[in-house]
Order: structure tokens, then C-alpha cells, then sequence
């Protein structure tokens, strides 16, 4: 006697997107040799994330989530989130779970930013494999690639997730960045702040600029195409761009995955051993604040905006500066 047996899929943020849609496929089927054809009742059934899986009398499933919802591109690499449908058959019933996995975008600059360099600020669009690019914990280091991207934000509602970030002049701090700076959504800048020792024990880490996003001094720009730039070195490092501190490219494996083929190809042949070792490039520069780390942190941080009017003489704020104002930015 056979009876229905559950079955799973999964797709990932971001890839193999067709028509604004992640997909997957499968068969359902019962144990043992019995045969399953035309025993399942056909149906349509709706997601959570603008998704639904629709099972054929066979048994055959597909499954299609909207790639621009919200919570999937909320997802960062690690996390996931999970569907599970229940499907019926004159056996009786069972379940297709899918998973949704998380992927980060790239870390890049936008064209026109100013990294510094021993020769002064250059911009990112002007500095090619072999240049020398000032690191905050090495000194000059020569940069090992290059690379950049073209991207059209009109193309379809998935590409929402590439609109680039804008960190205004003082944004975060008296000085920083000095001027404003347009970056990738899920490029990561170095902070340092009292709070982010509380909550993991690092002096300095890596947030993602996303995270910081208040729709005022740090917010999404809306505009149609964007040019981002990649720099990677030997190792991880933490470059300065206009009085902002922030990441190199890190190609893990999940870094690796938001590349077209091509430019992949590239980076592998450079660094062969990622092909079957994604972790052997060796450690990020600072430790990466998670998702819920980065709320908690922006709880226990004093209002930017209120302590920039109070240094200005603009207003009687009653909020204490942190350790480092104003002659050492808390976020650099």
C-alpha cells in the first residue's frame, strides 16, 4: 500500500528570475511502487509572497513567488523563508514546503565616488588592477581587480532591489561622509559606537547601509539606470571614500552569486581555489552585524538628525553624545 509522501523545493532572492518571478518544480509522488498518475487533485493554490504553486492530476507541481515582494528582498544570506502547501490525492493528503533562501547584492560604489588613494581622492570608475588604494588597517595596498555593472532600474519590478543608497553630507556624523556618496544597498560601512561593543563584543563592525536607511540623511534613490563599481584586493579591506569608511568587495560565495557569468569567470580566475572552497579568501575586515543586531543598535544610538541640530546650535536636545563626538565619528 502506498500513501502520499511530502515533497520540497526551494528557490533563492534574486536568481534565475524570469518575468519578475522566482520558480521551481517538482513531482509529488506516493511511497513504494505504486503509481501516482492521475490520483492528486489538480488546484491553484496562493502564497504568502505573491506566490502560489499550482499540482497537476499527475502530481506535477510548480511553484512561483513574486521576486520583488518585500519580504524576499528583505532577506539577507542566511536567512530564508518558508511556504508549505497542502496537497490532496485520493490517498490522502501531504505537503510541498519551499524555501526561500536569501541572498546579498553585491557591495559597490556608484560611479563618480572618490576613494583615496597615496595620489588624493580618485574616482572609483578611474582605478584598474595594480593601483594603489589607501586601507585602513594596511596602509597602500594594490588593488587585485576591478570591475562594474550597468544596471537598468526600469527593467522590472525585481530590479527595486538595486536602486543605490545615498548617504548625505554629515549624514551620520559631523564630517561623514563629507560630501554625499551613492552606494549599493547592501555595501557595508564601518561603525563604531559605544552600543555596538554592548551587543557583540567588537569595538568596530560592518553594517550594511540598508539598515541604516531613515528616508532622510541615508535613503534609496529612485533613479532609472546606475553604475556600480567593484573593488577587491587580496584580502578583505576597509577603504575610505569622502569621510566614509566602508568595505572592499568580498567574494564569498554568496558575493559570487550576484555576478552575471562573465564577471564570475573573472574573479574564479583569480582566486581558483573558490571554486570548491568559497570560505578560503579568508575573513571579512570586521565582524557583519546581523539584521536584528543592527535594530537593536539603532535603539540604543542617539537620533543622528538631533544630535547634528544640538553640535550645530539649533536646538537644547537633552540626548547625551556618545564616546567620540564630535572629534571621533561614532559612524566612520
Amino acid at each position: 500500500m502506498g500513501f502520499p509522501v511530502p515533497d520540497t523545493g526551494e528557490v533563492t532572492e534574486d536568481e534565475g528570475v524570469v518575468g519578475g518571478f522566482l520558480t521551481a518544480s517538482g513531482d509529488i509522488d506516493f511511497s513504494g511502487l505504486l503509481g501516482d498518475a492521475g490520483q492528486w487533485t489538480p488546484a491553484t493554490i496562493n502564497g504568502a509572497y505573491g506566490s502560489r504553486l499550482v499540482i497537476d492530476r499527475n502530481g506535477n507541481w510548480t511553484y512561483r513567488a513574486d521576486n520583488s515582494n518585500a519580504a524576499i528582498q528583505a532577506l539577507d544570506s542566511g536567512e530564508t523563508l518558508t511556504e508549505v502547501f497542502t496537497v490532496n490525492s485520493t490517498r490522502g493528503s501531504s505537503t510541498i514546503t519551499i524555501t526561500i533562501n536569501g541572498a546579498d547584492e553585491p557591495p559597490c560604489f556608484v560611479k563618480g565616488t572618490l576613494i583615496d588613494t597615496p595620489l588624493g581622492p580618485r574616482p572609483v570608475e578611474d582605478l584598474r588592477a595594480g593601483d594603489m588604494v589607501l586601507t585602513r588597517d594596511h596602509g597602500p595596498q594594490a588593488l587585485t581587480w576591478t570591475g562594474h555593472r550597468e544596471i537598468d532600474l526600469y527593467a522590472g519590478p525585481e530590479m527595486a532591489a538595486f536602486r543605490p543608497v545615498r548617504i548625505c553630507k554629515d549624514a551620520l556624523a559631523p564630517g561623514v561622509p563629507e560630501r554625499d556618496i551613492l552606494v549599493s544597498p547592501q555595501h557595508r560601512l564601518l561603525i563604531r559606537d559605544p552600543s555596538v561593543a554592548l551587543l557583540t563584543g567588537a569595538e568596530e563592525v560592518l553594517c550594511p547601509v540598508r539598515l541604516l536607511e531613515n528616508g532622510q540623511g541615508v535613503r534609496t534613490e529612485t533613479v532609472p539606470r546606475v553604475s556600480y563599481h567593484h573593488l577587491l584586493f587580496d584580502h578583505h579591506q576597509v577603504v575610505q571614500s569622502s569621510g566614509c569608511a566602508s568595505e572592499s568587495f568580498f567574494p564569498g560565495e554568496l558575493g559570487l552569486n550576484g555576478f552575471g557569468d562573465e564577471t564570475r569567470q573573472e574573479v574564479l580566475a583569480l582566486f581558483p581555489e573558490l571554486r570548491s572552497l568559497p570560505t578560503s579568501y579568508g575573513p571579512t575586515a570586521r565582524p557583519v552585524l546581523k539584521r536584528h543586531e543592527a535594530r537593536l543598535m539603532r535603539k540604543a544610538m542617539p537620533d543622528v538628525p538631533e544630535l547634528l541640530n544640538v553640535l550645530r546650535g539649533r536646538g537644547a536636545g537633552s540626548l547625551p553624545l556618545p564616546v567620540g563626538w564630535p572629534g571621533e565619528p561614532c559612524l566612520r
